[in-house]
């Protein structure tokens, strides 16, 4: 049940930018290509149920898997054929993609892209739709490249739309049109991340002149205690640092001594 509901929630978050109406719908040869991925991997998995069933043909078995019991097909043929419609149903219903289609960035959805595709119509969608569509000459998949929102005969039957799961490539603006608002990048929030940006370096500089400051007090008064005790003025790099002290008691002195020479 937990799983259930993460599932649908996971293909929420996916249809994001589809629920704003922003569809991009995948034409026919991009579909083509998925779907030729699928066959490859559909192909791969039935080779070993292929194998077992020649090797229960080689064990005496092939009576009953080779026989007809409907129409001309043979209880092998049905087996393969369900295993192949079983991979193509259960991966749309549960994921919204297959891995041919995953593989080019499609999926599967409805015609309100928020809701979850139904069991039924995926069964439909998978078996009639698809044998629709391969008569005559398969022209119901090549509808899909002609119809407005490239929808195959299958995809007419089930309402369903093959669309771009995300958007990866770069929006270009371009005269009198307007970006998608799933794509349209937040300037508020740029905005506030630059003033904030801006607003740290600006504290990092205080800090650092703050900082600056009482280093050079801490050293001044360095300084000036070795002017007391030396009584000598200490060139500190760019200036004279003087015992004020001392020479305002010897300039009061000098100015005393006259006083007396003038008063004798």
């Amino acid at each position: 049940m937990q799983n259930s509901y993460d599932n649908q929630e996971k293909l929420a978050r996916q249809n994001s930018c589809c629920a704003s109406g922003n569809l991009e719908y995948a034409g026919f040869w991009v579909r083509l290509a998925a779907y030729m991925i699928d066959s490859v991997v559909v192909f791969a998995g039935l080779l070993i149920v292929r194998l077992i069933f020649a090797g229960i043909s080689l064990a005496g078995g092939g009576a009953i898997t080779g026989t007809d019991i409907l129409f001309h097909y043979s209880l092998k043929d049905i087996i393969l054929y369900a295993l192949k419609v079983l991979y193509f149903i259960a991966f749309t219903y549960l994921t919204g993609t297959t891995l041919g289609k995953k593989a080019m960035n499609l999926r599967v959805v409805s015609k309100n892209p928020e809701e979850k595709l139904t069991l039924f119509n995926v069964v439909y969608r998978e078996t009639v739709g698809r044998f629709l569509c391969s008569l005559p000459v398969n022209i119901g998949y090549i509808v899909a490249g002609i119809d407005s929102e490239k929808r195959g005969f299958h995809d007419l039957l089930c309402d369903t739309r093959v669309v771009y799961q995300k958007k990866i490539k770069a929006w270009m603006a371009q005269p009198g049109t307007v970006a998608p608002e799933c794509e349209k990048p937040n300037v508020e929030e740029q905005k506030q991340q630059i003033s904030e940006g801006e607003l740290s370096k600006t504290q990092e500089n205080v800090q650092m002149k703050e900082s600056g400051i009482q280093e050079l007090k801490k050293t001044e008064n360095t300084q000036s205690s070795v002017v007391e005790k030396l009584g000598k003025p200490v060139y500190n790099g760019y200036r004279l640092v003087e015992n004020k002290s001392e020479k305002e008691i010897a300039s009061n002195a000098t100015v005393n001594e006259n006083i007396s020479e003038k008063d004798t």
